[in-house]
């Protein structure tokens, strides 16, 4: 009983804004991205590479870089899902996408955190989304998506 109440919780988010708006369109990159293997246990099997735009881990963070995407490259996103931890119950979203790197002609399956749930000291817990590789403005709202 332990084990199952302990396993990470998840929730397809893909149709709830802002996640819907990007979901399954053609993106382009506005700025330098690398691709990195991922230092955790990757949360699909199917999206193994981590997308690195210096929101996470860092640009220079020493971690393996298998490839650096240029400026103007096209990504898409297939899905989003909210994780909420098995231990410290913090919640993170993930966008799962694929993006195409010409000069190796590779296509890499990656997941990348995007978002920030605000709910210490919050009557109504809510999202807020920072300054991400695709956009030219930061989304100033605030969204209130129900967790796992």
């Amino acid at each position: 009983m332990f084990y199952k109440l302990t396993l990470p919780k998840f929730r397809d988010s893909s149709t709830e804004r802002p996640f819907s708006t990007i979901i399954n369109e053609k993106l382009l990159t506005k700025k330098k991205v690398l691709i990195i293997k991922n230092p955790n246990k990757p949360t699909s099997k199917n999206y193994i590479y981590h997308l690195e735009d210096g929101n996470s881990y860092g640009m220079d963070s020493e971690l393996e870089v298998v490839d650096e995407i240029p400026i103007e490259t096209e990504v898409i996103f297939d899905k989003a899902e909210l994780h909420k931890g098995r231990v410290s119950g913090t919640t993170t979203a993930y966008l799962y996408g694929k993006i195409y790197s010409t000069e190796n002609q590779k296509e890499y399956a990656f997941q990348y955190p995007w978002g920030n749930y605000h709910a210490l000291y919050e009557d109504q817990p809510y999202w807020t989304f920072d300054l991400a590789f695709w956009q030219d403005e930061t989304l100033t709202e605030k969204y209130y998506i129900e967790v796992p």
